[in-house]
């Protein structure tokens, strides 16, 4: 048996590449298809320049069916997968363009009724869609998207990609510089302020407002200016009439009737002449039972 010669061994390998291209291929297809739901879905528009603010989109869908209603309600479903980011990498330079592909894909449902009938109101299973979408409503930017659509009886077709194509706003990307150009001293920049009122560097001046008897004295050192009167007035020491009534009786100043120099000496001489009386009295008493007795 001849050994296989180098023609051969190179033609096996074609076909075995082939075959390999060829299996992968077909899985790819299945699997879509398995994945797909009845009917069709193809969006015409794969790439969409923005106008105004809108992108305007167009779609084919074909139905396994006509639907009951000539206006059927649908839903599709964006997910976000990739945003051109306009970055500014220093400062004062233009915008670049980059595409930052995003670790987890931000989902937005729009619903919109979708006409299968014609004019006279017959009902096909297929129909020509278009709408727009707005930038405005927060969610849609300048990128890449896949696209899903889902009726009445459930997912329709495939999932199809389309590309949004417009400005996004820029966002800066360089280093922050929080340096200050005019002034070469790091830390705070301190400023003096001053009224012209206080003991600063130029505390001769006076305030606008101000008279110049309102000046501080520059030396420092503040000198009196006239005499300040007395806490206690000078006449607080004079008697009034009234204090001079009463001189020689503190207190309430009241006098009691009968009661003054004279009355006081005849009173104590009444007093001690009642007291010889009582005693005398007294005397003749006991000598008058001490006789009854004998």
């Amino acid at each position: 048996m001849n050994p296989p010669t180098q023609h051969t061994l190179a033609r096996f390998r074609v076909l075995s590449f082939a075959a390999f291209a060829a299996l992968v291929f077909f899985l790819g297809v299945g699997r879509n298809a398995l994945a797909a739901g009845p009917g069709s879905f193809t969006i015409k528009t794969k790439e969409i320049d923005e106008k105004n603010g809108e992108w305007h989109v167009k779609v084919r869908i074909d139905l396994a069916h006509p639907p009951s209603m000539m206006h059927t309600p649908m839903r599709f479903t964006f997910s976000k997968e990739a945003v051109d980011e306009r970055a500014i990498m220093s400062k004062g330079a233009d915008p670049v363009h980059h595409r930052v592909v995003l670790e987890t894909a931000a989902k937005q449902i729009v619903g919109l009724d979708i006409d299968f009938a014609d004019a006279s109101g017959k009902v096909f299973k297929s129909t020509v869609f278009e709408f727009d979408l707005k930038r405005a409503d927060g969610y849609f930017e300048a990128g890449e998207y896949v696209v899903g659509l889902s009726g009445q009886d459930g997912e329709v077709g495939s999932n199809q990609r389309i590309t949004l194509k417009g400005d996004n706003p820029p966002v800066y990307r360089g280093a922050m510089d929080f340096s200050d150009n005019k002034s070469t001293k790091k830390g705070m920049k301190l400023q003096t302020v001053n009224s012209g009122i206080d003991g600063g560097s130029e505390g001769n001046e006076v305030a606008k407002n101000d008279t110049p008897e309102a000046k501080l004295p520059t030396t420092g050192e503040v000198a009196p200016v006239g005499s300040a009167p007395d806490m206690v007035p000078q006449g607080s020491f004079n008697r009034t009439a009234e204090e001079e009534a009463v001189h020689e009786h503190p207190g309430c100043g009241c006098r009691v009737a009968g009661l003054d120099h004279g009355s006081v000496g005849g009173g104590a001489a009444a007093l001690a002449g009642m007291a010889f009386a009582f005693a005398r009295r007294r005397r003749a008493t006991g000598r008058r039972a001490a006789l009854i007795r004998r």
